[in-house]
């Protein structure tokens, strides 16, 4: 009776493991508020095809602005999904390569950027009328 309790007490253990490590974790990278850019592919799919690697720092993020920290060089965006990145769509606080980059961009703007070592290294204003082309270089490249 005792190995039969052990038992079940093990798989009970293995179990609740397994699943809190498939919902806070589990290798798919942040979602928000972290503090830090997404990382790592999010469960989903819709990435883009096969052999056509699209380099994170040349993929444009359209989202827009909750908040901005011109004290830690921070903006908050809750950004569109993000096919080329296979990021679903969410919020966060993103580091400016610049703190330039902020001046003119306000709350509650939509904007268009662009991310290299999760900075921000391209910010402006969204026109819907940019083409799909690369934005304007506004940063320290």
């Amino acid at each position: 009776m005792k190995i039969k309790s052990l038992s079940l007490a093990l798989a009970i253990c293995f179990l609740a493991a397994s699943t809190a490590n498939a919902q806070f974790g589990g290798g798919h990278g942040g979602r928000g508020g972290g503090g830090q850019a997404p990382s790592g592919p999010p469960s989903g799919g819709g990435g883009p095809p096969p052999g056509k690697v699209v380099p994170p720092d040349q993929v444009d993020i359209i989202g827009v602005v909750q908040s901005i920290d011109t004290a830690t060089d921070r903006i908050t965006i809750h950004y569109q999904p993000v096919d080329a990145l296979d990021w679903q769509a969410g919020t966060t606080p993103f580091v400016v390569a610049k703190s330039s980059l902020l001046k003119g961009i306000t709350v509650g703007e939509k904007v268009r950027f662009r991310l290299e070592s999760q900075q921000i290294y391209v910010l402006q204003p969204f026109a819907a009328t940019q083409g799909a082309g690369p934005p304007p270089t506004i940063g320290p490249h």
